[in-house]
């Protein structure tokens, strides 16, 4: 997985809207899974800044993301649902994150008589 960085900032590239975005922490980054795909919105990134006198660059890092696999189930974890394909699977940046995420869903759960549980996967 790639993700685009502002070096001036050192924050992450988030699209918005078609021409809308903003820089965020890498939580919250747009994912891209091809490094060509990144590297040609990084470009154009850089040639709409360079005219307007601003020393930006971007780079384009590859980064490790996790989700969460329902283990009753087939399906992954996102904003909605438990049985999400993996393409629509919430992602973590960090390994702690899904593994505290994993653990506060099945705890919140499991107060109201629901078993679920989760396994972590790397992407």
């Amino acid at each position: 997985m790639y993700v685009i960085k502002n070096t001036a900032t050192n924050k992450y590239y988030r699209r918005l809207g078609n021409q809308a975005h903003r820089y965020v922490g890498i939580e919250d980054a747009t994912v891209f899974r091809k490094w060509k795909q990144a590297k040609q919105k990084a470009d154009i990134l850089h040639a709409a800044i360079s005219p307007i006198g601003e020393q930006v660059n971007f780079e384009v890092e590859q980064h490790k993301f996790y989700v969460l696999k329902n283990k009753h189930d087939r399906g992954y974890m996102n904003q909605i649902s438990w049985n999400a394909p993996k393409e629509e699977a919430k992602l973590f940046a960090e390994k702690e994150m899904a593994l505290k995420e994993a653990n506060d869903i099945a705890i919140g759960m499991a107060k109201v008589g629901i078993d679920i549980e989760f396994g972590m996967e790397e992407v």
